[in-house]
């Protein structure tokens, strides 16, 4: 018969060893799940984004303009409204068009003031009510859309959900970028990037004057300010500055060339990436709102990226050099002003980036078809479709307001009948594009590029 104690004993041993072993299981399970976590926030970080992303649209106009209806409201679907692609102050930013939109997944508002404040404190609450009517809306509607102020909650919300996301950015630095605690506050409300100058010159550099008598009425200060006077000023080299060291990215769409040219000087030396949303290229679109070949290559040697105008309307040739306007005349099919338009200053850019890898690389070893697709993204080229912002869209390529008459048993995209008449467009833009054979991947590998350039600036605040 075994003796008591020795049994009790065996037994207290026994405890000891399944409690250490439920231990170790315990912290194994802990171990495990916590490698899963790092594994997977490895994966989404290493996720490639490959979407389609407006680099800035305007559905809060109402707010600094009160001439606009509100943006970002439904429409009854029985009864939508009839919208064209003549719309300069119509608002066309109706959710109905944003939501589950196969032409964009990712849409950047770009906040604006009036020009007119000079008051910090007021132009900042312009902002910031357009900020919470953004704000407002998604809260409303939370299993549709969904706000990201930082890069790794775009990536997040790009691998884990279907939701169209927003991301946030400042058009127009006058009178909301005055030092460094500016900057910071801008930040911490998730301001991606800031459009430094807009439609006037101002404290912080000269604005850009497009052909034309009214955008010369706008911004009569900088028609007779000599070239010398329109550059950079020391309070626009400071803002650029705070702006990158708070992590926000520095767009110069909009500037003068005197003060492009100093801004893209200041971040070379200072190891800013440049962005360049919405200026036009200036072998095409001779003037200065567009960008020359010299400063494209400087912007993409500098990590930074370009991207057009949507609009065929904006993107119209005007005094293109003679080898832009041989191809021009060498168009079997060119509809000036509608998505053809788009189309050609898309496709000559690419050309341009494809034809000078080995010098924005550095490597003259380097050409557009050794390039890895990793590589391939740092010749990303964005779009912008800046809806409500007070432009005109592409017009139709057939029908009336077209060039062309339509063929009977022919199958149009809308694109090509209606022109781009509002956001709910852009799916048929791209399909259109697709058919005629044009590479979008440019254009798709532009989110991943503003992602990274985002990520750099972020991790790099602070250094500049």
């Amino acid at each position: 018969m075994p003796n008591y104690l020795t049994l009790i004993a065996h037994h207290s041993q026994l405890t000891k060893y399944a409690q250490l072993f439920m231990k170790s299981k315990t912290t194994l399970c802990a171990l495990v799940l916590s490698m899963v976590s790092l594994l997977f926030a490895q994966t989404v970080n290493s996720q490639v984004i490959h979407e389609y992303m407006d680099l800035q649209i305007h559905p809060t106009m109402h707010i600094a303009h009160h001439n606009f209806d509100p943006g970002l409201t439904y429409f009854d679907e029985k009864d939508p409204p009839k919208l064209t692609y003549k719309h300069l102050l119509k608002n066309v930013n109706y959710a109905n068009f944003w939501e589950n939109n196969k032409g964009c997944r990712i849409f950047v508002v770009g906040f604006t003031t009036k020009e007119s404040i000079r008051k910090r404190q007021k132009a900042r609450a312009v902002i910031l009510e357009q900020i919470k009517y953004v704000e407002d809306f998604v809260q409303q509607h939370p299993d549709k859309f969904a706000i990201a102020r930082s890069p790794q909650e775009v990536r997040n919300l790009v691998t884990q959900t279907q939701k169209t996301i927003i991301l946030y950015s400042i058009e127009g630095g006058k009178s909301l970028v005055g030092s460094k605690e500016d900057a910071l506050f801008w930040a911490d409300k998730g301001i991606a990037f800031i459009t430094l100058i807009h439609l006037l010159d101002s404290e912080l550099g000269g604005s850009a004057i497009r052909p034309g008598i009214i955008y010369k009425i706008i911004n009569l200060k900088g028609v007779f300010r000599s070239k010398k006077k329109r550059g950079l000023t020391d309070l626009g080299s400071k803002a650029i500055q705070w702006l990158a060291n708070a992590g926000i990215m520095i767009d110069i769409s909009h500037m003068h060339d005197s003060t492009r040219a100093d801004a893209l000087d200041l971040m070379i030396e200072k190891g800013i990436p440049p962005i360049s949303t919405h200026d036009a290229f200036k072998p095409i679109q001779n003037m200065e709102r567009s960008i020359s070949e010299a400063d494209v290559i400087r912007i993409y040697q500098a990590g930074g990226f370009m991207s057009l105008p949507l609009s065929g309307i904006s993107l119209k040739p005007h005094k293109p050099d003679t080898r832009y306007q041989a191809l021009l005349n060498d168009q079997s099919e060119y509809c000036d002003g509608s998505v053809d338009t788009y189309r050609f200053t898309y496709e000559a850019l690419q050309a341009f980036l494809a034809k000078n890898v080995g010098v924005i690389f550095k490597d003259g070893s380097k050409t557009i078809d050794n390039l890895t697709e990793n590589e391939k993204v740092d010749l990303a080229i964005g779009f912008q479709s800046d809806f409500n912002g007070w432009v005109n869209h592409s017009r139709p390529r057939y029908g009336k307001k077209g060039c062309y008459k339509t063929a009977p048993d022919t199958v149009y995209e809308p694109i090509e009948l209606k022109g781009l008449a509002h956001p709910g467009m852009l799916e048929s833009q791209w399909k259109w594009m697709a058919k005629e054979a044009v590479d979008l991947d440019p254009i798709l590998r532009a989110s991943e590029k503003f992602l990274r350039v985002w990520e750099y600036v972020v991790e790099h605040k602070g250094e500049f």
